[in-house]
């Protein structure tokens, strides 16, 4: 069978499970498909219909009647915003990677980075995961623990320097003649406040603007030329202020205007994630290195033991799994295990399309692995794990924060590939909220697919926790199916439903391959195979 086609089995059950946002027992519905095989195009065109993977099961929540609407969430990468919380993660982060000074962080933050993962977004029935022969930890694990947000801080107490002053008793009058004591200052931390204060490279580079300007100045004056520069290729632009007057802005207004121009300049997220590159010497170093899982390259192989212990230590410790239930076989079915398969595109990214991990590595130590799809059009966040000990580094945002970075670096090289997708985004559950935070995202409408701002949604879903958000009137123009142009793949061939039901007249389920077709849209079901024995 040809690589570039997906193959995939559908589970018509939903049965009721437990949901692991509101803890009920038999509420929480889905349904459900075993993929084979996906092409990343039919994997991008899953999840814009509200599909999710686990492993190589792929599940879409039946919205209607779940206890807890999950909807697809994007956020649009190009045009992201860093709010005032954000920055400060970031700047948490450069603190320690170049002071090395460790700070604490918010229940905000807590909040954020416990949420950032599929053990607290997604529920999957495990009986359609038996039927699948699946055994995978995503959903069978989510009645556990949600975990703690009072988690330690882990500050370190930088104690103040003692100053020893001296002082000298009497009248100052009578220490007229006499040599007065020093004040000895002995300082453990901080500026010697013997010497003069460190200057800003800002500062020092218009201070050196400064100086040239004033050279020029000075060698026009040197010519003979009156103190109003005159050349009209050396004169600046005049003042709003004396436009009309025949004066010009002084060499100081021109430095003063440059200085409030660049301070009002807000920093991109860029600057801020590079400073510690351009600070020189550092306390630490920070590699971020992406390595593929499918097929399992050799840099995976290679940090696969560091990888999965660091997995095993938050699962036991944020998740409060025991630790016969963080083996080997359910950290590869869940987070190594694939459907995607690799596509190259020639002039495009240099990686590749398809299923990677993203591994934050600190002095040589993997602490913090993102689990990513890269698809054409986005970049889709899958799973985050991460070493406890490093809980104050806010993993959690921090890496969100450089996936989104990611995307933009990505869309250098392919111009359709602009959007971050988050996973899921629960109304109803206060801790998965944080996700409307990265602006601007959009929600997806659950019955015409269409995207619509995150502000505007939560007004709806005020009201209403399963809401359609599109306009009244407008279709799904994508679930108007012709059942008999399904693709079917039998006895290892493939061909329209027309012609399998023609060689198996007795079969009776075009309803549930009209349901299939209807969930995963016309395009993908006149190019997926859907399995039939």
């Amino acid at each position: 069978m040809a690589s570039d086609r997906s193959i995939v089995e559908y589970f018509a059950e939903h049965e009721r499970y437990r949901c692991g946002y509101c803890g009920n027992t038999d509420t929480n519905y889905s349904h459900g498909m075993w993929a084979h095989m996906l092409t990343v195009q039919d994997y991008q065109d899953l999840i814009d219909r509200g599909w999710r993977r686990s492993g190589k099961y792929c599940y879409k929540p039946s919205m209607p009647i779940t206890c807890c609407p999950q909807y697809t969430i994007r956020c649009e990468a190009l045009n992201f915003k860093l709010s005032t919380s954000q920055k400060k993660v970031i700047k948490r982060m450069n603190r320690y990677l170049i002071h090395g000074i460790k700070s604490g962080k918010t229940a905000n933050d807590l909040e954020a980075d416990e949420s950032r993962d599929d053990k607290n977004q997604t529920t999957i029935p495990s009986e359609e995961k038996q039927q699948a022969g699946k055994q995978c930890s995503d959903a069978e694990n989510n009645n556990q623990s949600e975990g703690t947000l009072e988690q330690t801080n882990d500050i370190d107490n930088i104690k103040a320097a003692e100053n020893k002053i001296e002082t000298v008793e009497g009248d100052v009058s009578s220490l007229s003649g006499k040599k007065k004591d020093e004040k000895k200052i002995k300082s453990v931390v901080g500026p010697d406040p013997t010497k003069p204060p460190c200057k800003k490279a800002k500062e020092m580079r218009l201070e050196r603007r400064k100086q040239k300007l004033q050279q020029k100045v000075e060698s026009v004056k040197d010519s003979g030329v009156d103190g109003n520069i005159s050349s009209e290729q050396e004169r600046p632009e005049p003042s709003a202020d004396s436009k009309g007057q025949g004066h010009f802005m002084s060499v100081h207004q021109i430095l003063q205007a440059e200085s409030d121009k660049n301070k009002n300049k807000p920093k991109s997220l860029e600057d801020l994630l590079t400073e510690p590159e351009r600070a020189g010497k550092c306390a630490h170093k920070l590699e971020i290195k992406l390595v593929r899982t499918h097929p399992a390259s050799k840099e995976l192989r290679y940090s696969y033991e560091e990888s999965f212990e660091v997995y095993r230590k938050y699962q036991m410790i944020i998740h409060k799994e025991k630790s016969h239930e963080c083996s080997k076989h359910s950290y590869g079915e869940f987070l190594l295990s694939s459907p995607l398969e690799p596509k190259y595109v020639e002039g495009g990214i240099p990686m590749g399309y398809g299923s990677f991990h993203q591994q934050f590595i600190l002095d040589g130590k993997i602490i913090c692995v993102g689990v990513i799809d890269i698809l054409p059009y986005c970049v889709s966040s899958k799973y985050l794990y991460y070493d406890p000990d490093y809980d104050f580094l806010s993993l959690g945002t921090y890496s969100a924060l450089r996936e989104i970075a990611f995307v933009r670096e990505l869309n250098k090289y392919a111009k359709d590939l602009k959007y971050y997708y988050m996973g899921f985004y629960i109304y109803t559950c206060p801790k998965m909220r944080y996700k409307g935070q990265y602006f601007p995202s959009f929600l997806m409408c659950p019955e015409v697919y269409s995207w619509h701002p995150v502000q505007d949604c939560n007004k709806i879903l005020d009201q209403k926790k399963y809401s359609r958000f599109a306009e009244e009137g407008k279709e799904d123009e994508n679930g108007k199916i012709d059942v008999n142009q399904v693709l079917i793949v039998h006895n290892g061939e493939a061909m329209p439903y027309e012609v399998y039901k023609a060689i198996n007249p007795e079969s009776s389920d075009e309803e549930e391959i009209k349901e299939y077709a209807t969930f995963i849209g016309r395009p993908c079901a006149e190019r997926m195979l859907l399995f039939r024995k």
